[in-house]
């Protein structure tokens, strides 16, 4: 697990170019830089004693900066490649709001809804919310890390990562769809997760994927990189996969 620290930081305007992160004590005056290996967490959320949401949330995760940082480690683990990739963005920021949806990624600040919270709340016993928090927070720190060519890659490439990581974390709800399902790769979300599973399984997808996310760092998407890295054709993989479970 990373090290984490509190801290004041500047970032450059592009995520290819150089993060500076430092500790700024305002009573000393002491500006310290943050070690080039460490990430920075922020957690923010109204008061437990005015919002039964929130209170429910910290049921369910008592540290949200530990399980963040130890999350943080794992997508690591499973998006490292060959090539030096380096950590998209040094600070993370979890938010608890009041708005609209489920959850969202910004840059690097999460944001998950506290009336969706308050619905798992009344909806789902603890155990099934937690899976279900725990899940929604790695998904959307899989966008937090991982590279997007600069906004060239497919929305079902970025989101069949993200839910291809939660299942390799063991976070998927029961609520998914099956493998074999769906009508196309370009689905995304768990369809496309589980495509990428079923070819993790023949040793294909974690190179690709490991590979894409460092190609993605300074190139533009390419669907060309499926055969490259597989030797077949993407529709070609999806219609072998398809077979297997007809």
């Amino acid at each position: 697990m990373p090290p984490v620290h509190p801290i004041h930081e500047t970032e450059s305007p592009s995520f290819l170019g150089v993060q500076q992160a430092y500790v700024f004590d305002p009573i000393k005056q002491t500006l310290q830089p943050v070690p080039d290996n460490s990430i920075t967490i922020s957690i923010r959320y109204p008061s437990p004693d005015e919002d039964e949401a929130v209170k429910f949330f910290l049921a369910c995760i008592p540290d949200p900066a530990s399980f963040i940082a130890e999350q943080h480690g794992k997508i690591t683990s499973l998006l490292r490649s060959k090539q030096a990739v380096p950590t998209r963005y040094r600070n993370i920021t979890l938010s608890l709001k009041h708005t609209e949806g489920l959850a969202d990624t910004q840059g690097d600040t999460i944001t998950l809804s506290l009336p969706w919270i308050a619905s798992c709340a009344s909806q789902s016993d603890i155990a099934a919310a937690t899976l279900e928090f725990k899940g929604v927070i790695s998904h959307e720190l899989v966008h937090v890390m991982q590279y997007d060519g600069q906004g060239s890659t497919p929305w079902w490439w970025i989101e069949g990562l993200a839910d291809y990581v939660r299942w390799k974390l063991a976070l998927a709800p029961p609520h998914w769809s099956k493998r074999g399902e769906g009508d196309s790769y370009e689905d995304g979300y768990s369809t496309t997760a589980h495509f990428l599973d079923w070819l993790s399984e023949r040793k294909l997808s974690e190179h690709l994927v490991r590979e894409t996310n460092a190609r993605l760092m300074a190139e533009c998407w390419q669907d060309e990189w499926f055969e490259e890295m597989t030797g077949l054709p993407v529709k070609t993989l999806w219609n072998i996969y398809k077979a297997q479970y007809q």
